[in-house]
C-alpha cells in the first residue's frame, strides 16, 4: 500500500501545483476522513473544506462547497478519491488562470453534459441570489442569462462549450476572479 502512494504521490506532484511536502500532509488529512475505499463522500468533503472556504453567507458557502465537490467528482461516481480531491485543490489553489477558468466551468456545468445550458446558469445564479436578496430575482437572472448566451453562443445551440465559456472569461475577466473569492488563504 505505502508503495503505492509513494508511486501516486510522486505522479500527483507532476500533474499539480503541490510539493511532495503538500502531498504528504494533504494524504494525511485525506485518509482521517476517507471511508475504507479511500474516497470521501460530499458531506465528508464540505466539513474538510468548510474553514478553508469564506462565503459572504453560510448558504452561499453551502452551495459553493456543493458545485465545488461535483466539480472534482471527474468520474461521477458522487464520491471523490484522492486523484481528484488533490487535481481539484491543486487548480483551485493554485492553478494557472486556465485551470482555474476549466474548474469553474465545471461548476456551472451542473449535468456535466460538457457545455452550460441556459437552465443550469440560470438554477446557480439563482441560488446564489438568494443568499443576498429577500425578493424574487428570477427575472432579472434569466435576462442577464438571455444577453450572455445572445452575446457568447456563437454556434447558436443554446448552450455555451468551455470554448465560448473562454470568450466570456476574456469579455468578463470577474469569471476567472470567482474561485478565488472563496479561498481562504492561510499561512499555516
Amino acid at each position: 500500500m505505502g508503495n503505492t502512494h509513494t508511486r501516486e504521490d510522486h505522479d500527483l506532484k507532476s500533474e499539480s501545483h503541490f510539493s511532495d511536502h503538500e502531498i504528504k500532509k494533504l494524504r494525511t488529512e485525506f485518509s482521517k476522513v476517507a471511508d475504507e475505499e479511500h474516497t470521501i463522500t460530499k458531506e465528508q468533503f464540505k466539513h474538510t473544506l468548510l474553514n478553508h472556504v469564506q462565503c459572504w453567507s453560510a448558504g452561499a458557502q453551502y452551495l459553493f462547497l456543493e458545485r465545488l465537490f461535483d466539480a472534482f467528482d471527474l468520474d461521477g461516481n458522487h464520491m471523490i478519491d484522492f486523484r481528484e480531491f488533490t487535481h481539484g485543490l491543486s487548480a483551485f489553489m493554485k492553478g494557472t488562470p486556465e485551470e482555474k477558468l476549466e474548474l469553474s466551468f465545471r461548476l456551472y456545468d451542473i449535468d456535466k453534459s460538457g457545455s452550460i445550458e441556459p437552465k443550469e446558469l440560470i438554477r446557480i445564479m439563482s441560488q446564489m441570489y438568494s443568499a443576498f436578496y429577500n425578493e424574487d430575482q428570477t427575472e432579472k437572472i434569466r435576462g442577464i442569462v438571455t444577453q450572455i448566451f445572445e452575446d457568447l453562443d456563437i454556434n447558436g445551440d443554446g448552450s455555451l462549450s468551455l470554448t465560448e465559456y473562454k470568450l466570456m472569461a476574456l469579455k468578463e475577466p470577474m469569471i476567472i476572479d470567482f474561485l478565488e473569492q472563496f479561498l481562504i488563504v492561510t499561512d499555516k
